[in-house]
């Protein structure tokens, strides 16, 4: 066989070999959309500073079957069109796309990595529209706005309280909160003892405090941002009222401490990742070991959450085999059924991505701390 012959075989047989896109001999390239400016960054930063520390823990043991994990992050600065501008630049190098934060956000970078069969990881999101529908590329390992607001209801309704009220924000991140509270409470033969908005980007609360006011509920359930929500306790306690007010987990952070301020004390939440500060769990032991590793001391819902999607990533990776493909991945995701992530459970199939519904309660002490 002549010169020629030999080098035609030898560059089919690379091409038969050739790695998927963002898989390279020594390393597997994860790549993420954030808004890392913007204002949702200190929550942002706190998701990528998760998943970050876990690419470092798994790089210190090896990689994933002797390849290191490189996490590639841009930053959206929290505008949906750049999500989508950056999964163009992303898909491009990167095997997977993973924790992006915000529903519009989320939905911009799906539309490319569909359209070029890019698996999704972790949207930092409980919006429906992204869930009512299945997608063989998506995998969600929180649960829904809807599983929040059902386990706020369970407790307050255990605990007696018939008369609850929605401050909500007026679009329809804040109308999907409206819609499951109103079919939540009619499951309970109750309806809402008032609602009452704002308008998105603005700090007024002034109209819904004189509503929410007038009707005096025992319990306002709070589908706001983090800065208006404490806004609204700040405000209605002013006004010599004290119902219980409670939110979801897209205020479990920082942001939301300083915005109540003062007005702290007794605020309840609503949580989808394991509790941050319980070291008997080996999940959050490895986390925060991880975590002061990469010259983190500060632990947060934001970053274990962002931690425990690089755990995930993982695992299936270890079982797409040395010679992954994106296909071979998303099997792989799917064949997950009730992996242990370290006294943490997450649970796909072939028919169901999303990998935990589970909600748990918190309250807000005087000192700012979550506790159970």
């Amino acid at each position: 066989m002549n010169k020629s012959a030999w080098c035609f075989l030898a560059l089919c047989a690379a091409g038969m070999v050739r790695a998927e896109t963002g898989v390279m001999d020594g390393k597997i390239v994860i790549g993420q959309s954030i808004g890392l400016s913007g204002p949702v960054a200190g929550v942002a930063q706190d998701i990528t500073s998760g998943l970050a520390a876990y690419v470092h823990h798994a790089n210190k043991r090896g990689g994933i079957h002797g390849r290191t994990l490189v996490l590639k992050t841009l930053d959206d600065g929290f505008a949906p069109p750049r999500s989508g501008e950056n999964a163009k630049a992303l898909i491009d190098e990167s095997f997977l796309l993973a924790a992006t934060l915000g529903t519009p956000h989320s939905a911009e970078l799906l539309k490319v990595s569909g359209a070029a069969g890019v698996p999704v990881l972790c949207p930092f999101t409980g919006a429906e529209r992204l869930r009512a529908k299945h997608d063989p590329l998506l995998f969600h390992i929180r649960a829904g706005y809807r599983d929040e607001i059902a386990k706020i209801i369970e407790q307050l309704t255990t605990l007696g309280v018939k008369r609850i009220a929605l401050f909500y924000q007026n679009d329809p991140f804040g109308e999907e909160g409206l819609i499951h509270l109103e079919s939540i409470l009619e499951k309970k033969s109750l309806k809402m003892a008032a609602r009452a908005s704002y308008e998105r980007g603005s700090l007024d609360v002034s109209a819904a405090v004189k509503i929410l006011s007038e009707t005096d509920p025992q319990a306002i359930v709070m589908f706001a941002v983090s800065r208006v929500a404490g806004e609204l306790v700040k405000r209605m306690q002013e006004a010599g009222r004290y119902p219980q007010f409670l939110t979801i987990s897209l205020n479990s952070n920082d942001d939301f401490i300083k915005a109540l301020g003062e007005n702290k004390r007794g605020v309840g939440s609503s949580q989808v990742a394991p509790y941050p500060w319980n070291t008997a769990m080996p999940l959050v032991k490895e986390y925060q070991q991880a975590m002061r590793e990469t010259g983190k001391t500060t632990f947060s819902y934001s970053s274990i959450e962002g931690y425990l999607c690089g755990k995930v990533i993982g695992e299936g990776l270890r079982r797409a085999t040395r010679q992954p493909t994106r296909s071979r991945f998303v099997d792989a995701l799917a064949s997950m059924n009730r992996f242990d992530a370290g006294g943490y459970e997450i649970s796909f199939s072939e028919t169901n991505h999303i990998g935990s519904r589970h909600v748990d309660l918190t309250v807000i002490d005087a000192n700012g701390k979550f506790l159970r």
